[in-house]
């Protein structure tokens, strides 16, 4: 951002309001602006303020000293009188910029940030009522500061350390930065912290609002597709949503802080549920073959014995609808091993396919 500073302007005489050299405050003015001699110049300009405080040209004042004391290298002078403006007007950017500028020449970095920030501040009022005449070099300067102030309050958010600071933080910062580069990413980390701190409801309210628009969460989208599957709310988007996490998944690259191990083991946690919630809505709505890729590429990762032998009478009673008479007699027996309330289910459903094929 201090690259910024060297293309703002040096403060000259500011227009408004004009000088009338028929006042004695003009006449003064006037004589100052006339006189060559930075050192005289500056002597007739502290008069100012001793002999008219008062008056509307006290801001136009200032701003000279300002910016001549700057020219002199009196910088405690210089930034002293550039505070003053903005007594008068706080909404000249202008000297904003220059004290920012002044700051950084002083080499003092805890002043420089001082008057970053004031500069970015004073910019959030002086846009909103634009000066025509202001210099693009000012603008730049402006918006210089007003970005570096949005991202100081933007990394405050983010890193907060409690998350529910941290959402009140970036909330807030949404509402006074409405236009920030930044929503798509504060989206996430609400979404986030609201998983840190266990509250299921807002974490879905959230996932639901991210994944209305963004495809590179496989977590919000697997969030919002299990919640849905257990509530047997919009089957069809339970599908949609698993195969973008299958898809995402199975493409995606290891993400940065995740070991190959607990990277292999989440990716096959992921695409296990996904393709069992497929497999299941799939299974529900009769679409054999759905039901059937789906069950297929859940089953080799299902340990739990209810969820393994209830996937493996599916699978047999799909691959029976499907035809497939000698895949459906090997799931039946499968599950048939498998002590639970599928068992037995699955010993009648096997001996009425296996008679009706006359199989022994």
């Amino acid at each position: 951002m201090l690259l910024s500073l060297c293309a703002i302007p040096m403060l000259g005489w500011a227009a408004k309001p004009s000088i009338d050299p028929n006042t004695p405050e003009g006449k003064l003015l006037q004589k100052a602006q006339n006189e060559n001699d930075l050192s005289k110049r500056l002597q007739l300009l502290e008069l100012f303020p001793e002999l008219f405080p008062t008056s509307p040209l006290a801001e136009q004042a200032f701003g000279e000293m300002q910016a001549r004391y700057h020219q002199a290298g009196k910088l405690a002078q210089a930034l002293a009188a550039g505070s003053r403006v903005l007594i008068f007007n706080p909404s000249n950017l202008e000297a904003a910029c220059l004290n920012w500028r002044i700051a950084a020449d002083m080499k003092d970095a805890t002043l420089t940030d001082v008057w970053m920030k004031q500069a970015g501040y004073v910019a959030e009022r002086a846009f909103k009522t634009p000066d025509p005449d202001m210099s693009q070099a000012t603008r730049d300067c402006g918006n210089s500061a007003r970005q570096a102030n949005e991202m100081e309050a933007y990394k405050e958010a983010f890193t907060a350390k409690n998350p529910a600071d941290r959402i009140k933080l970036l909330e807030l910062f949404l509402v006074n930065h409405p236009q920030t580069t930044h929503a798509d990413d504060i989206e996430i980390a609400v979404f986030l912290a609201y998983r840190e701190l266990g509250d299921a409801a807002k974490a879905l309210a959230a996932a639901e609002r991210l994944v209305a628009h963004n495809d590179t969460r496989e977590d919000a989208m697997l969030l919002v597709a299990e919640s849905y599957f257990k509530s047997g709310k919009d089957p069809n988007a339970v599908v949609n949503l698993s195969k973008k996490v299958i898809d995402r998944v199975n493409k995606g690259e290891k993400p940065e802080g995740f070991s190959e191990a607990d990277w292999a083991r989440n990716k096959t946690a992921e695409l296990t549920q996904a393709n069992y919630m497929i497999g299941s809505v799939s299974f529900q709505a009769e679409k054999w073959e759905a039901a059937d890729q789906a069950f297929r590429a859940a089953l080799p990762n299902l340990t739990d014995p209810r969820f393994r032998a209830e996937v493996l009478s599916s699978l047999g009673w799909a691959n029976y609808k499907l035809k497939n008479v000698s895949d459906a007699i090997k799931f039946y027996v499968d599950c048939t091993n498998i002590p639970g309330p599928f068992q037995q289910a699955a010993s009648k459903t096997l001996n009425t396919i296996t008679a009706e094929y006359r199989i022994k």
